[in-house]
């Protein structure tokens, strides 16, 4: 069982393990300790941990250096973070619009007109129905969006039009409506984002995991994307891939794609302060320059960072 240790014997640990704690900012690191946690520290300094060091484990990181990665692991989530509701909104709208031209106010209630019938039977429909309704109906419910008290926008249910209910949903349950919609919908959507249908399905279920990583305070600068997103060739020159060409899904994908989708909806979009958040991660250090850096990250070199606008 690990030891309760002191904030001193924690920092007092991570410097028998090779870290360089500057002995004029010892006591600013025992407080920053306090507040940012041992095991926070050490997730962010995972990348830099090396195997042929006896005991040590990192080759003289600078403590400094890793909490600016923690730092701006937070300005990243809360910039990625606000790109992504930007695009949440849009898709939202599309997919509202492709819904209520079909099938007008309410027919998006009725899974059998919309639902991708050669993958999903009746009893599969149906079910799908079952559980996106009575989710909806509280949410609507819960919901203080006023035109929800209107009962001109509200089926004999109590349910709501196309366009507020599709309003309401979360991101994962927007996802869930496009991932079994006909493909005539999916292409509708997916073309305003200049992206094929399964590249759009892609991206939009990394979004999904990335906004709940930015939303609760999980670490995106570490990420490592076990369901990998679709690439075109202009998203695969971007990131890093190793001399087995084994390709980088972590953080440098992300980026890229959101930076995509985004461009296509709004191309006058600011990206200033997510590079420089991205720039200050790739500030070379004893062991690695700038490039080396970026490839941590999964971008294919710093070029690509410096050119983000």
């Amino acid at each position: 069982m690990p030891d309760n240790l002191s904030f001193e014997n924690q920092l007092s640990l991570l410097k028998s393990r090779g870290m360089v704690i500057d002995p004029d900012k010892r006591d600013e690191s025992i407080h920053t300790l306090k507040t940012v946690s041992y095991y926070r520290i050490k997730e962010f300094a995972k990348p830099f941990e090396v195997t042929n060091q006896g005991d040590k484990i990192y080759h003289n990181l600078e403590f400094s250096k890793v909490l600016a990665r923690c730092y701006q692991d937070k300005n990243l989530r809360m910039g990625l973070l606000y790109a992504i509701e930007l695009l949440e909104v849009s898709i939202k709208t599309q997919l509202a619009f492709a819904l209520g031209t079909r099938y007008g106010a309410f027919g998006y209630l009725e899974f059998s007109n919309w639902i991708d019938r050669s993958r999903y039977d009746n009893y599969q429909t149906l079910e799908k129905q079952y559980f996106f309704t009575k989710d909806l109906k509280v949410s609507s419910e819960k919901s203080n969006n006023a035109d929800l008290r209107n009962d001109s926008n509200l089926n004999q249910a109590g349910l709501p039009s196309v366009w507020l209910g599709v309003n309401i949903l979360t991101f994962g349950q927007m996802c869930s409506i496009i991932y079994c919609a006909k493909k005539e919908i999916l292409s509708e959507i997916a073309s305003n984002y200049n992206c094929t249908n399964n590249e759009f399905k892609s991206w939009i279920g990394m979004l999904n995991l990335v906004r709940n990583v930015c939303a609760h305070n999980g670490n995106l600068v570490n990420i490592s994307l076990k369901k990998k997103p679709l690439l075109n060739n202009e998203l695969e020159s971007y990131i890093f891939i190793d001399r087995d060409n084994h390709k980088s899904f972590k953080l440098g994908i992300v980026v890229m794609v959101i930076k995509t989708l985004v461009n296509n909806i709004n191309p006058k979009y600011q990206w200033d302060e997510i590079r420089k958040s991205l720039k200050s991660l790739c500030v070379k250090t004893q062991l690695y320059n700038r490039d080396e850096m970026a490839n941590i990250i999964g971008f294919k070199d710093f070029s690509v960072i410096k050119s983000l606008h």
